[in-house]
């Protein structure tokens, strides 16, 4: 099992060496956040590129994997920026929050109300 929490600090110490090593990164909450929303932007159009070459009947393999590969890897940038987020506020547990979340939604799934 992955533990949350410490890769979000692993996450954020990789982005500030790079930071030292001369990236343009900034691991500030609010700029993590509106990286994030490029990110989901980055996704969204990695995904409607693999799935156009899908209902095309692609007929290289290689190019939906190639695609596949690429949308997931947006997917990966998306959940980083989150992490480093995480890292960010010493109040969060994100394995706690997605707990939660998860039961939340279950409630829902099964017709019963959560308060919580």
């Amino acid at each position: 099992m992955i533990d949350l929490n410490d890769l979000a600090y692993k996450m954020r110490n990789v982005a500030y060496v790079r930071k030292t090593n001369g990236a343009n990164v900034d691991t500030d909450t609010m700029a993590m956040l509106k990286h994030c929303a490029s990110e989901v932007v980055e996704a969204t159009e990695a995904y409607n590129t693999l799935d156009s070459a899908i209902n095309d009947n692609c007929e290289y393999e290689r190019n939906i994997i190639e695609l596949q590969e690429h949308f997931e890897s947006e997917l990966a940038d998306v959940i980083a920026c989150i992490l480093i987020i995480c890292a960010n506020e010493p109040t969060i547990d994100i394995e706690e929050a997605l707990q939660k979340c998860f039961q939340k939604n279950l409630a829902r799934a099964e017709g019963r109300s959560d308060k919580k």
